[in-house]
C-alpha cells in the first residue's frame, strides 16, 4: 500500500466490522503513522451477525467473534480506546473531542459508527423483559430470558425479529411474531420470498401475525400480558423488538457534513464525505446508486467499504462499488441475496429445489440484476460469477440447466 507521507495521524470512530477492517488494512498495508480506534464498548471489535444466532444458542463464544485480537492491537501499535465515545468533531482544527475530555488530532478521520436499533418510544421500552439487539451485552440479556416453556413476543418480522424467533424456538420457547405491515421483511424482500420465510417459521411452530400490533400491555416492571388489535390476549415471558435501524450520524450532523434526512452520511465513490479529510463507511454511510442515495446494512458491505476507505485515506483513490451480498441463517435454511431484487419490472426465473427451497434470478433486459437463494447456498457462488461476467439470459436455462456451472 503506497502511503501519503503527509498522513501521520488517522482516527477511526467506531469499533465494529467496518472500523476493524479499515484498521487491519492500514496496518497490514504498511501504514506506520499514528492510528487511534475509538470504541464505546468495553470489548475488542466483534462481528454482529452471530449475536442473534450462535451467541444466543451458545455455539459461539464472545472471544470467537472478535475481529481484532489484543495481540494484534498491541503488535501493530493501535491506540485502541475502549469505553469512550466522540462528542464532537472540530473540522477546522482537525481533532476529535472525546467523552473523557481528550482531544485527538487527525490528518484523516473515518466515521464508522454504524447504527442503533430503532426504538418503539412507548411504555414497552421501560420494561425489563423488552430487548433490543445490537451489542454483546444485549445478547447476554436476551439469552438469559430465552427460557424453555416461556413465550417470546417478537415485534417486527424483519431480520432481527425472525432470527431471534428461530433461535428461541430451537431453545424450546413458544414464539409469536407480530408485524404491523402485511408482509415479512417488506423493505428488503420481494413478497414471494417474504411468504416463503413466513411459511418456514410457521412450519417450525411459530405464529406470524401480519397487519397486527399491540394495543395494550399489562405488567409493572415486566411485560406480563399484551392485547393485540385483533382482540387476542397473550401471556408473555420476553419481548424482542426489531423494527429497523437508525444511522449513528449525530456527530456528522453536528459537524455540518452532508447527511440525508432519513439518516446516514453521504459519501462519494471514494468514501469521502463533504469534507475531504473525513471519510465514512459501513452502516452509517450513504452512497449513490443510480439516481438514489442508499444506505446498506450488511456485514459484507461494512467490511469491503472499510477496506476501501483505508486505502483512500492514504490517497489511493479506490472507487468503491457497494457490496450488496447479504445472508441470514434461520433454522436449517440459509438465505442469501445479492444485487437488485425488488425491481417490479424484473422477470423472475425460479429454480426450484426440494422441500420449498428455491433460487430466484431477477432478470432485466436479458441481464441478471439480482439473485436470492433460499436454502440453496451453492447456487449463489455460481450466480455471482454469472453476474460478474454479464451473462446474457436467452431463455429458461437458469431454471432448467442441471448444473449452473455449465453456464459460466
Amino acid at each position: 500500500m503506497s502511503t501519503d507521507s503527509a498522513i501521520n495521524h488517522i482516527v477511526i470512530l467506531g469499533a465494529g466490522q467496518s472500523a476493524a477492517s479499515a484498521a487491519k488494512t492500514l496496518r497490514n498495508g504498511g501504514y506506520t503513522g499514528d492510528l487511534t480506534l475509538i470504541g464505546e464498548e468495553n470489548h475488542l471489535p466483534y462481528e454482529r451477525p452471530p449475536l442473534s444466532k450462535a451467541l444466543l444458542t451458545g455455539t459461539a463464544t464472545e472471544e470467537s467473534v472478535c475481529l481484532l485480537t489484543q495481540s494484534f492491537v498491541e503488535q501493530h501499535d493501535i491506540d485502541f480506546r475502549r469505553n469512550v465515545s466522540a462528542r464532537s468533531i472540530d473540522r477546522e482544527a482537525q481533532h476529535v473531542i472525546l467523552s473523557d475530555g481528550a482531544q485527538v488530532p487527525y490528518d484523516r478521520l473515518l466515521i464508522a459508527t454504524g447504527s442503533h436499533p430503532r426504538h418503539l418510544g412507548n411504555d414497552l421500552d421501560s420494561k425489563s423483559n423488552v430487548f433490543y439487539l445490537r451489542t454483546i451485552e444485549d445478547a447476554r440479556a436476551i439469552r438469559s430470558a430465552l427460557v424453555p416453556g416461556g413465550t417470546l413476543l417478537a415485534l417486527g418480522a424483519g431480520w432481527i425479529g425472525l432470527e431471534v424467533a428461530a433461535t428461541a424456538r430451537r431453545l424450546g420457547m413458544d414464539v409469536v411474531v407480530v408485524e404491523m405491515a402485511d408482509r415479512a421483511c417488506g423493505r428488503s424482500l420481494p413478497n414471494e420470498v417474504g411468504e416463503a420465510l413466513i411459511k418456514l417459521h410457521e412450519g417450525h411452530g411459530t405464529r406470524v401475525l401480519l397487519a397486527t400490533q399491540v394495543s395494550t400491555i399489562e405488567g409493572t416492571d415486566k411485560v406480563e400480558r399484551v392485547t393485540l388489535n385483533n382482540g387476542e390476549v397473550l401471556d408473555i415471558s420476553a419481548v424482542i423488538v426489531g423494527i429497523g435501524a437508525v444511522a449513528n450520524d449525530d456527530l456528522a450532523r453536528a459537524a455540518e457534513l452532508e447527511v440525508v434526512d432519513t439518516g446516514g452520511i453521504v459519501v462519494d465513490r471514494f468514501t469521502r464525505t463533504s469534507d475531504p479529510h473525513i471519510y465514512a463507511s459501513g452502516d452509517v454511510a450513504v452512497v449513490k446508486v443510480g439516481a438514489n442515495l442508499v444506505r446498506f446494512e450488511s456485514w459484507a458491505n461494512a467490511q469491503d467499504q472499510g477496506v476501501a476507505a483505508a486505502k483512500n485515506m492514504l490517497g489511493q483513490d479506490i472507487s468503491y462499488e457497494p457490496n450488496t451480498w447479504f445472508w441470514s441463517d434461520q433454522y436449517d435454511i440459509n438465505i442469501q441475496m445479492i444485487g437488485r431484487i425488488t425491481d417490479p419490472g424484473a422477470t423472475v426465473h425460479t429454480r426450484p429445489g426440494e422441500n420449498g427451497r428455491f433460487t430466484n434470478f431477477y432478470v432485466t433486459n436479458g441481464r441478471i440484476d439480482g439473485v436470492i437463494t433460499f436454502g440453496q447456498p451453492r447456487d449463489m457462488s455460481f450466480a455471482r460469477k454469472l453476474i460478474q461476467k454479464g451473462y446474457e439470459v436467452t431463455g429458461d436455462e437458469l431454471v432448467t440447466t442441471e448444473n449452473l456451472r455449465k453456464l459460466i
